[in-house]
Order: C-alpha cells, then structure tokens, then sequence
C-alpha cells in the first residue's frame, strides 16, 4: 500500500478532512453527489472515486449521513497502511 505519487491531485486534497465539512448531498439520476465546504468558504461536489484530503483520501461511499474515505497515511516505520474514516453531515451548515 502506498499513495499514487504519479496521479494528480484533486482540488480538495490541498485541505486537511479537518477543514473540510459535509454539508448536503445531490442526486442526480443514479449518482449520489456530497457537497463539501472547504476551509475558504467554498462548496464542492463528491462523488465516489474522489479525492480528498491531505492523507491521499479515496471516497468510498457518499450517503445522507456522511462521507466513508480511504486514507494512506505514513506507518511510522516508513511504509504506508490504510486507514478508513468518515466526514459526518455537519447537520448545522
């Protein structure tokens, strides 16, 4: 396991999940899109297969709820090990 150094990165990936919040989601036809603040006050659309995240952060899932990522993140010994984690629906906006 080890992050893809040759993929370019997503927008979203310059914050950490910490500056990022679910705020909503949008269907449209089959796909589940989750709108997602950023640090600067912007809204993004999510969908699974994106990016997110400082720690390399694949979404997995998009449901009302929240967003379920895999993130690679350095193992301390210098090797790399997944790590899941969720962004909850910030239910105040």
């Amino acid at each position: 396991v080890q992050p893809d150094s040759n993929r370019v990165k997503q927008f979203l990936e310059q914050f950490t999940i910490g500056q990022l919040a679910m705020v909503g989601t949008l269907e449209q036809g089959p796909t589940r899109f989750a709108l997602v603040r950023d640090a600067d006050g912007g809204v993004h659309r999510v969908q699974r297969g994106d990016y997110m995240g400082s720690d390399h952060g694949k979404v997995q899932r998009v449901d009302e709820a929240g967003i379920e990522l895999i993130e690679i993140v350095p193992d301390g010994t210098g090797g790399w090990v997944e790590r899941a984690r969720t962004v909850a629906l910030n239910e105040t906006g």
